[in-house]
């Protein structure tokens, strides 16, 4: 029912919005009912009640055009004080108060002010012509109905600003997560599809010769897919489930990039492992982004450099952890390429944190990636 009532507040009629006409056509009926019962007497019926009729007419175009509406109240208000007297009913107070009012709202400032001044002249000068003394009161009164009319007018400005604000945030909340999605996915994918194409290799050459030999490759096989299976499910989960229904769910880490180094090293790639941590707690997105760019490090490096060795280390200082990736050369090409995603994921992942990732080919011809990550909280600006 409330929504029926707003969407039918919000409709337009004949090229005007519908409260405009109500608020016309109430004025309008008060109006001529005044003007044909003489209350107040204001002079004959054919001054008063054209000038009426217009006056409230002149509401319809308060928000559409207020020029027009500031026109058309002068006008008849001018004929009405030239031909009989000036407007003193209340209805007629309340035509030129919406006037003044919405023509401050709705007009930039400038002509805001010179339209709200000429009204107060004119009205100063029907005064005048009625031999009146309100003008302390005119003045007053609208003078203070064109400052509310301006203060609405900032507020609504106001509104509309935080609203896209609003919007804006929400969308970039939106991109930068899809862009955590994709680096998340990337991530587990290729180095998923990495160990399976290495080892279902070496499974295809052990079944031509020696099939006893093929049972450790299947068998890494069917782990790591395992393992990539469990952690996209993971995601799929966080993005099909509220945040408040998954609490402490857990995250791979810095303890988890041994088992990196094992599996690396059973696809063909030599790795060894050197950790040194401080007692001092790892803060969760730190040790989640250290995994991630081992797990891209070598990924690439069982890509471009088959077969070469790659030495990991990660080391916690007091303010910043360092991981460092660095492959030897290989003594073959790599057959496979890169999609580009890789090291830019990993730059993103740093500087998320406020860190940064360093990669560059090294003086033997290997290739080293050096990621600083602070420790200390950091908010984007």
């Amino acid at each position: 029912m409330r929504q029926a009532i707003a969407r039918s507040w919000r409709r337009s009629l004949w090229g005007f919005p519908a409260p405009d006409v109500a608020l016309a056509a109430a004025l309008c009926a008060v109006a001529i009912a005044s003007v044909l019962t003489g209350n107040p007497d204001e002079g004959p019926l054919a001054v008063t009640l054209p000038a009426a009729v217009v006056s409230t007419a002149a509401l319809l175009w308060r928000r559409r055009s207020p020029l027009v509406a500031v026109a058309l109240v002068m006008v008849a208000g001018t004929a009405q004080t030239v031909l009989s007297q000036s407007p003193g009913s209340l209805w007629s107070l309340a035509v030129h108060a919406i006037v003044m009012y919405s023509l401050a709202a709705y007009l930039p400032e400038g002509l805001a002010a010179i339209a709200g001044a000429v009204l107060t002249a004119v009205l100063l000068v029907q005064e005048r012509l009625d031999n009146g003394v309100d003008y302390v009161f005119i003045l007053l009164l609208f003078g203070g109905l064109w400052l509310l009319g301006r203060a609405s007018r900032l507020w609504r400005g106001r509104v509309r600003t935080a609203e896209r604000r609003q919007r804006e945030a929400a969308h970039l909340a939106v991109v930068e997560e899809r862009l955590r999605i994709a680096r998340d996915l990337h991530d587990v994918v290729a180095h998923s599809l990495s160990v399976i194409a290495v080892q279902a290799g070496a499974a295809e050459a052990a079944l031509g010769s020696s099939p006893a030999r093929a049972a450790a490759p299947v068998h890494a096989i069917r782990e790591t897919a395992r393992a990539a299976l469990t952690e996209i499910r993971s995601m799929l989960d966080v993005l099909r489930t509220d945040d408040d229904d998954l609490p402490g769910r857990a995250s791979p880490g810095i303890a988890a990039i041994a088992g990196l180094v094992d599996a690396a090293s059973a696809a063909g790639t030599p790795a060894s492992l050197d950790v040194r941590l401080t007692d001092a707690p790892v803060p969760p997105a730190v040790d989640l982004a250290a995994y991630r760019i081992v797990q891209e490090s070598l990924t690439n490096a069982r890509r471009h450099a088959a077969g070469a060795p790659a030495a990991v280390a990660v080391e916690q200082q007091q303010d910043r952890l360092t991981v460092r990736v660095v492959n030897g050369r290989s003594a073959a090409a790599a057959t496979a390429g890169g999609s580009g995603y890789g090291i830019a994921g990993m730059r993103e992942r740093a500087e998320a944190l406020g860190g940064r990732v360093e990669a560059q080919p090294t003086g033997d011809g290997g290739f080293a990636v050096t990621a600083l990550l602070p420790l200390t909280p950091w908010r984007h600006g």
